[in-house]
């Protein structure tokens, strides 16, 4: 009576909206000061120990006891209501007030909180998600404090405007979800001197719109400068990235025409590379621009240089000094070196030679003479860490004997050269240049130092795998001659440096012009076998154990855990969009469910109810049927039934309109033994079908006592008049053997019985020779009582609707064919004989 998918998808619907809705309530609960906590508990929460009773002493209010209102407490700020209840704590300003513990994440219950603002003074722990998940948080001030833990990758507040936690601890990577409400509303993060890890994020970047100032100064950020995302934000004034770990040249799309408002932009102390683009040029309101100390090469454009840019360099420097030049205060100039790496700068002892040591702007110290001497033992110095070098210790004795002599002396009682061929893992060609150094799976610990690039010109093989190696890969391995690079097996992080990548023949690069990163080390979050790209096709495979380190050769998690089935993918799709949807919504979205459950409930009792109905006319029609067959029980002489033990010895009830065989009366015995007049003239042929192995009946058969029997438990089955000019008349009765029909035997002997005046035995008796045996049926009218209703319904409106045209075939047209009329009338005589069986009516 009921479809079970949309009563299950009803169900399913209808928990969804109950749960989303009752997580609403709770969460407007919990979203309400009075509901939980109230506004004076949330804000006492932040008086933690002695030290911050001592603290709330000395402020005005700030304690249980105090009559004044919390929108008079120190530092609060209210929105005013009739009552004290009905005010909403809006701003909480305390910067440089002494307080010390941690932040509550009680301060999540004030929902109307705009400005949160503990500058300078001693919060420890991390930034609760309670707090980042305030949605009217305007301005949120924590720097110079003591945070650690994670940044929130999240905030929830789509008006937050200002987020500065500068001067901390904390950790993590820079906001990766492009999806953060706070994104587009945001105008200025300060993020410097914290411990940041990762690489800067261009979708996000993009999502920033209103983006006028971004620090990510002192931290540990990796990659390349993602100038096009940058590049686009036409708000953006001040970008500060120095002090990382940032590779890469510096990107030409970062200055866009008609979009480049920048004022500021500090990039030194990284690792960039390649020159500075002629189109930063467009920045025509530049201010401040710092380069130096990084691993760029070349030299300014002079239409860049000028008076207006870093110009506190020469505030002590007379305006007519010949000595002045604008792009010094930018960066030192190769073959020159600076305190500071910008104005006053310095040239490097030995001209162009110099400039081949010292390639870089804005060098910082001291002048560079590097020998390969030099570079061994920085190499040595930077890889021994804690760890002790495995095999040969010939390696100690060789930086024993050379430690301490600075860059340029030598040691002229040994013969360094010969000494420095013979280390284990070093090779050299005929002249004892360094062409190859193998330390693969040596115990080393430490970082790759950026000298070796510069010392090593000669170099061809470095073979560094399987060790312990931390930090980044130096982009100044480009200064040598490298073909084999192998780096993987250990933890270095960041990217591959990308002038690095374009190194020809560099672990067969470069094929057909065509220049790869992953020929050099697979990038973070892949790996393979040998922990790059292979020259035969062997490819970086993905990798989801969260390792942050290129050249990778394991991986514990190769299954994306973000990976769901097509109906969990489904469910969460249906989830969030509910949840999407607001209480409003969900409230019509509900009453829609309900008008639709409604019907649908509707739809199913009306089904159920026909069905029922229909059941109780069926079993009315089986009881009438059973009544009428009861009627015969007054051919009985006592008026009662007798008490047979099972069907099959109880012999069969006669209806009240039978006429046996006996009581027919004939003229003359010879009529007795021939059939009679009218008997011919209404021919009927029976056929007659029984159990298995029976055969057709005679007249010896027909009066035995056992054939009686069978026919008595013959089932009526269906009745059709064929209709054939070129035949006689034939009545089909389709007899099954069945013990379950027996009233149905009945109405078909009745049947005869009342149309043609004779019974069964009869007609049989005087057309056995023409009776045809039909083929033996099944008892699936047994196993189907409908099927008996619906054919004997059918069967008998074909009785009805054919005996109009009935041919009656060459026998009766013998008699008959002469007085058409009376023929019409026979027919309309049997016609109304067969309306008063019971059966049909």
């Amino acid at each position: 009576p009921y479809h079970p998918v949309p009563l299950s998808l009803s169900i399913c619907l209808w928990q969804m909206a109950i749960n989303n809705i009752m997580s609403h309530w709770s969460r407007s609960n919990s979203e309400n000061p009075t509901a939980q906590v109230t506004a004076k508990e949330a804000l006492l929460s932040l008086v933690q120990g002695t030290e911050g009773k001592a603290w709330s002493a000395s402020q005005s209010g700030w304690s249980s006891g105090s009559p004044l209102s919390v929108c008079q407490w120190e530092g609060i700020t209210c929105k005013i209501g009739f009552n004290d209840s009905l005010s909403k704590v809006t701003s909480i300003r305390l910067p440089n007030a002494g307080l010390s513990g941690t932040i509550p994440t009680e301060l999540g219950q004030l929902t109307y909180l705009e400005e949160f603002n503990l500058k300078g003074n001693l919060i420890r722990g991390s930034i609760p998600s309670e707090l980042a998940n305030l949605k009217q948080l305007n301005h949120l001030d924590l720097s110079d404090c003591l945070l650690t833990g994670t940044l929130p990758n999240r905030f929830e507040s789509s008006t937050l405007s200002m987020l500065l936690l500068n001067e901390n601890g904390l950790s993590g990577h820079f906001f990766n979800d492009e999806t953060s409400p706070h994104l587009t509303s945001i105008q200025e993060i300060r993020l410097e001197n914290n411990l940041l890890t990762g690489t800067i994020h261009s979708p996000t970047i993009l999502q920033m719109g209103n983006l006028n100032t971004l620090s990510l100064s002192q931290n540990e950020i990796s990659g390349v400068i993602p100038g096009y995302a940058l590049g686009s934000l036409s708000n953006l004034e001040y970008l500060y990235l120095d002090s990382n770990n940032l590779v890469g040249p510096l990107p030409a799309n970062l200055a866009q025409a008609g979009k480049s408002k920048i004022k500021e932009l500090w990039v030194q102390s990284n690792a960039l590379s390649g020159t500075v683009p002629a189109t930063y040029e467009r920045f025509d309101k530049l201010t401040d621009f710092f380069i130096d100390d990084n691993r760029l090469t070349g030299a300014l454009t002079p239409n860049l240089c000028g008076p207006e840019i870093n110009a506190d360099f020469f505030n002590l420097i007379p305006d007519d000094a010949e000595e002045k030049n604008y792009c010094d205060h930018i960066a030192c100039p190769a073959g020159s070196v600076g305190a500071e790496g910008v104005y006053p700068c310095s040239s490097c002892v030995g001209g162009d030679a110099a400039k081949l040591q010292n390639p870089y702007l804005g060098l910082r110290g001291a002048c560079l003479h590097l020998t390969q001497r030099d570079a061994l033992i920085t190499l040595y110095e930077a890889t021994s860490g804690n760890r002790s070098w495995t095999g040969d210790g010939d390696w100690d004795e060789f930086a024993a004997a050379f430690s301490g002599e600075g860059w340029t002396g030598g040691n002229d009682s040994v013969d360094e050269s010969k000494m420095i061929c013979a280390l284990s893992g070093v090779s050299c060609d005929g002249h004892r240049n360094v062409i190859g150094i193998s330390l693969r799976n040596r115990n080393l610990e430490g970082s790759i130092p950026w000298e070796i690039g510069l010392g090593l010109p000669f170099l061809e093989v470095l073979d560094l795998s399987d060790n312990y190696l931390t930090g980044y890969l130096p982009s100044d391995l480009r200064w040598t001659a490298l073909t084999k690079l192998d780096m993987s097996g250990n933890q270095i992080r960041g990217v591959v440096p990308p002038l690095l990548c374009m190194i020809g023949e560099l672990n067969a690069n470069g094929d057909e012009d065509v220049f790869y990163c992953n020929r050099v080390a697979c990038p973070a979050g892949s790996y393979n076998a040998i922990g790059r790209h292979g020259a035969n096709g062997l490819e970086c495979i993905p990798c989801y154990d969260g390792n942050p380190f290129i050249g990778q050769k394991t991986c514990t998690v190769t299954k994306n855990p973000n990976d769901k089935s097509t109906w969990d993918k489904g469910v969460e799709t249906l989830e969030k969009s509910v949840e999407s949807i607001s209480i409003t919504w969900q409230f019509a979205l509900i009453f829609v469910m309900m008008v639709w459950s409604v019907s649908v409930a509707t739809c199913c009792y009306i089904r159920y109810s026909n069905l029922r109905h229909n059941q109780r006319k069926y079993q009315a029609m089986q009881n009438t049927a059973e009544s009428d067959s009861d009627d015969s029980d007054e051919e009985y002489d006592e008026g009662e039934m007798p008490n047979y033990q099972d069907d099959e010895e109880q012999p069969r009830k006669k209806h009240k309109s039978y006429k046996d065989p006996a009581e027919y009366e004939y003229e003359s015995e010879e009529d007795a033994l021939s059939p009679p007049r009218d008997l011919i003239e209404n021919s009927i042929e029976i056929k007659t079908s029984y159990s298995p192995g029976s055969q057709l009946a005679t007249d010896a058969e027909y009066e035995s006592d056992d054939d009686e029997t069978e026919m008595r438990r013959a089932s009526f089955s269906g009745v059709d008049v064929r209709h054939n000019r070129n035949q006689s008349p034939s009545l089909e009765l389709s007899l099954q053997s069945s013990s379950k029909y027996r009233s149905k035997s009945l109405v078909a002997k009745t049947m005869i019985n009342r149309t043609m005046g004779y019974s069964i035995e009869q007609v049989s008796k005087a057309f056995s020779t023409k009776a045809q045996p039909l083929k033996v049926e099944d008892d699936s009218f047994d196993n189907n009582p409908r099927a008996v209703k619906q054919s004997r319904s059918s069967d008998a409106l074909e009785v009805l609707t054919g005996m109009n045209n009935v041919d009656f075939g060459d026998e009766y047209d013998r008699g008959v064919q002469s007085d058409e009329e009376a023929m019409r009338a026979k027919n309309r005589r049997l016609k109304e004989q067969l309306l008063d069986i019971p059966m049909l009516s």
